[in-house]
């Protein structure tokens, strides 16, 4: 895919030399050439998402759950994430439901995955869940999918992951070991 990006540069700087010289005929090969490249990486990422055979996956449940929203791209960089922590933790005591998501997730091994903060609707009160809705917490549904017969790597099934759904945890429930993907429907 790293000489795909490569390719996609190279074109990019001949565009650039193309426009500046005023060459339109030059432009528009290097146009064609820009969306073939970019239609096979296309075409590339469609036949990984068709391809994955790494695990059998059964969508077992559907389920409402309030989550707190990412609002930096590259959440990773800087103090963002240590900071959303902070902020979920006050959020989540401000609406007495701090206990609940805590004894909700501990429950689970988080093993991969890209949502901070969220806990099950039917887990609170009406009043908390109207609290945190009011600190910027969304509604959201959760699709349940349990992995079975997983013949491939974590980092395989992150992949896929990532792929498939925008936002999702893997997590493992520590009193089964069953491994399941939420996937949330933002």
């Amino acid at each position: 895919m790293q000489y795909k990006v490569d390719e996609i540069k190279r074109i990019t700087n001949e565009i650039e030399k193309s426009i500046n010289n005023g060459n339109k005929i030059y432009l528009e090969k290097l146009l064609d050439e820009m969306i073939c490249v970019c239609e096979k990486m296309r075409s590339d990422i469609q036949a990984k998402k068709n391809s994955f055979h790494g695990a059998k996956l059964e969508i077992i449940n559907e389920i409402r759950f309030l989550y707190k929203p990412v609002l930096k791209k590259n959440y990773y960089e800087g103090t963002y994430l240590e900071e959303f922590s902070k902020k979920r933790t006050e959020d989540l005591k401000e609406a007495k439901a701090l206990d609940t998501h805590n004894r909700f997730w501990q429950t689970y091994e988080i093993m991969r995955g890209n949502v901070f903060g969220s806990i099950p609707l039917e887990l609170i009160t009406k009043d908390g869940a109207r609290r945190l809705m009011g600190y910027g917490w969304d509604e959201v549904m959760v699709r349940v999918l349990e992995v079975y017969e997983r013949q491939c790597s974590v980092k395989e099934l992150v992949e896929y992951c990532e792929l498939n759904f925008n936002n999702f945890l893997i997590v493992k429930e520590k009193s089964t070991n069953a491994e399941m993907i939420l996937h949330y429907q933002i």
